[in-house]
């Protein structure tokens, strides 16, 4: 099966090669082929509980915690947030600087206005003025290493 037969229909393909799941000439290797089914699987869980958060607050407000590389945060951007044409947010909460640089720049490159990422700890973050006083659903992962 090649790759195209695993993205899902209207998915970047911009976006794939970034996160280094689609090679330049848009092939998948065995380990990306797995992380893609590792995102997809979390996606599954994840999708049915915006669209009912959706249903009492349109835009929606996503805390990423532990965001990593942000994979999860940016394939649930380009699979549902991207679409949505309202005030819904992503933030990506990450302590490690250059993870934060890189997620924001690629953000910005790829015209989704509705992500930031912000270098901030889990216990900094339920403080920080950065993050909106409404939020709708939180993310947050052990350990980014399946990712």
């Amino acid at each position: 099966m090649d790759a195209m037969h695993e993205i899902k229909p209207g998915q970047s393909i911009e976006l794939l090669k970034a996160l280094h799941i689609l090679t330049r000439d848009g092939k998948m290797n065995q380990d990306s082929r797995r992380k893609l089914k590792q995102v997809y699987h979390l996606y599954q869980f994840i999708e049915p509980l915006l669209q009912e958060v959706q249903q009492d607050h349109p835009d929606i407000q996503l805390v990423d915690h532990g965001a990593g590389k942000s994979y999860l945060g940016f394939l649930l951007y380009d699979l549902f947030f991207k679409t949505l044409n309202n005030a819904s947010h992503i933030y990506g909460i990450e302590t490690r600087d250059e993870l934060v640089a890189r997620s924001q720049a690629l953000a910005e490159k790829l015209h989704f206005p509705g992500m930031s990422f912000l270098h901030l700890s889990v216990a900094a973050s339920i403080e920080s003025e950065r993050l909106p006083a409404r939020v709708d659903v939180v993310t947050a992962r052990e350990s980014t290493a399946a990712y």
